[in-house]
């Protein structure tokens, strides 16, 4: 190392410079800091050298240096300014492999490769290219429309945000499919196409499911959810304010209608009003059922809430045999037998989530059956929810009284009218309460007897059937509901379904029915996920070793291009493995 004075625009810098050999072994200067207009005492400039030098290597000196108070702080400055430079940085030698240094190799837009195959192959296990084509989608359009089912598996995004989405994944590459800008209007088309096909879509998928699943379809699960908006549509006529299962009243929805099988894969779905009652959904599905063709009509279950005389009738008429819970309204009815002690438990449980049933006949309908189920996991639950639900109840009156007694409401018509607001906010707690207005104030009264009814009633349940089946086996029936309420999970939270930023009655309807597509998806893959870890081997054997090459410093980066070139096709084409 040594100092220099270097001559820049008329203005002197100095420099401290190195010696090196570059890769060719001729001999070479890099500046290591540079330093402006310092000036270095020329007695002081040796010392700061070798300072520097046994700095930068972090090796002790061979003979012991003091350097004055200023060459320590310049020596000081120069480590600082030195280690900010990429020129100061140790040279160390590269690690080759077949022939590459290692350290030398550089990634230019890099897309991602992984989840994509995986959506690729559940596509073509599922056989949706046939299935678009057999409806008269052309090639550009199935690879669009492939695009966005994919990307609502992986990643959802809105469509003005999938466009720059796709550039960072390789499906343009394996769908040779061209990304622009303008590909968001194609996007729009490509959905209104697909709801346009929805009945043909969902009934070759229907068919050809039942072959890679082993599903003998004798069970039906049906549920309805539903998914707000946060702005008003006019344009759109389902969008109706109904009950929230997000507790957002205050926006308009769409509810969603779905029937699944026993393994989970979505038979048919329906959207329908916001403000539609779940039992008046179930008739449309029947009518779409009826319409399948499964042979012998399987066993429809249902969870609470659509448990009404007329869905009842309706199974009747369409000749489905049928598993409903009727806990509303039940539990007092039958309070004498859930007191009883001929309950049987399932076996292979363990303590605390223990579950008993037992069946008896109807007292009503002698055809029909009642499994009575006590559940020691959800006595558990539902205690918890009614004391939070009592907590904030009791927050909100004393809060209320509170204001009573400082003297901040006076006026009886407005104290009952918080009254009134707090009991419509809180209906399941307000039944065991007594709030009064006396004396200027606020009475509070909890009925201890109904509570303790309500309490012993926790992690009770009765489901109804008509078919002549033993209690476990119903209670086993049932738990199969909930691979349904798993589906709506996910098309709730990971494959997109909310938030929906539509606003045309085919727009949410096609938005609705693309995560559908993703849910069939992205049910194929879960069984492969369940199953043991594949083995996947390596081409080169344990022994072999790989070929030697001299190491090349030449660079090469890859620029991502949103037409898809051949040679990179084939190379993926290479690189892609199965799951089989």
């Amino acid at each position: 190392m040594c100092f220099r004075t270097k001559v820049i625009k008329t203005s002197k810098t100095a420099q401290l410079i190195e010696s090196f050999r570059n890769a060719k072994k001729t001999p070479r200067q890099r500046v290591i800091a540079s330093l402006g207009d310092a000036q270095i005492p020329e007695d002081e400039k040796k010392t700061n050298r070798s300072c520097r030098r046994n700095a930068h290597k972090k090796e002790p000196p061979l003979f012991e240096e003091k350097p004055s108070e200023n060459a320590t702080q310049w020596v000081t400055r120069i480590v600082r300014i030195a280690e900010q430079s990429k020129a100061s940085r140790p040279v160390t030698k590269s690690a080759t492999v077949d022939g590459v240094l290692v350290d030398q190799v550089e990634a230019e837009n890099v897309v991602g490769f992984g989840a994509e195959l995986v959506a690729v192959d559940a596509w073509n296990k599922l056989g949706l290219t046939s299935v678009l084509e057999k409806a008269g989608m052309s090639k550009k359009q199935i690879a669009t429309a492939q695009l966005m089912i994919s990307n609502r598996l992986i990643e959802p995004v809105s469509e003005w945000a999938l466009v720059n989405w796709a550039e960072r994944t390789a499906l343009p590459e394996l769908l040779d499919l061209r990304i622009t800008k303008t590909t968001k209007d194609r996007l729009y088309r490509t959905s209104d196409k697909l709801l346009e096909h929805r009945e043909i879509i969902e009934t070759k998928l229907r068919n050809h499911e039942p072959t890679l699943f082993s599903s003998r379809r004798k069970l039906i699960l049906f549920g309805v959810t539903n998914t707000h908006f946060e702005k008003k549509f006019a344009s759109n006529p389902k969008a109706k304010h109904g009950k929230n299962k997000q507790k957002r009243n205050d926006c308009r929805q769409v509810s969603i209608g779905m029937a699944f099988d026993e393994q989970g894969n979505v038979l048919a779905h329906e959207v329908f009003e916001g403000n539609m009652a779940d039992p008046s959904t179930l008739s449309y599905i029947l009518s779409r059922l009826n319409k399948l063709e499964i042979g012998e009509k399987p066993i429809v279950i249902l969870d609470t809430g659509f448990a009404s005389e007329e869905n009842l009738s309706l199974f009747k008429e369409r000749g489905y045999a049928y598993l409903i819970n009727i806990t509303r309204g039940s539990l007092t009815k039958y309070s004498a037998e859930f007191e009883a002690h001929d309950f049987s438990p399932i076996p292979d449980r363990p303590a605390d989530q223990q579950v008993e049933v037992k069946t008896i006949i109807d007292p009503e309908d002698s055809e029909q059956h009642l499994s009575l189920c006590r559940s020691h996991q959800r006595r558990n639950k539902e205690v918890a929810m009614i004391s939070n639900a009592e907590t904030r109840f009791l927050n909100d009156a004393t809060a209320l009284k509170e204001r009573i007694q400082k003297g901040q409401l006076k006026t009886p018509s407005i104290i009952d009218q918080k009254m009134g607001r707090i009991q419509k906010k809180h209906p399941k707690i307000n039944r065991y309460y007594t709030v009064e207005r006396r004396n200027n104030g606020l009475h509070i009264e909890r009925n201890e007897a109904k509570m303790e009814e309500a309490l012993e009633r926790c992690g009770s349940y009765v489901l109804k059937t008509d078919q002549t089946v033993d209690a476990i086996t119903l209670w086993e029936l049932y738990m199969s509901l909930l691979k349904a309420e798993s589906g709506f999970r996910m098309l709730k939270s990971s494959l997109g379904l909310r938030p929906n930023h539509h606003q045309l009655e085919d727009r949410v309807d096609g938005h609705i029915f693309i995560s559908v597509l993703a849910y069939h998806l992205l049910n194929w893959i879960r069984p492969k996920l369940e199953q043991p870890r594949m083995e996947h081997h390596s081409p080169y054997s344990p022994d072999s070793q790989p070929r030697k090459y001299p190491p090349t410093t030449r660079r090469r980066s890859h620029h991502h291009d949103p037409k898809p070139q051949k040679s990179r096709r084939r190379t993926i084409a290479n690189l892609y493995r199965t799951w089989d």
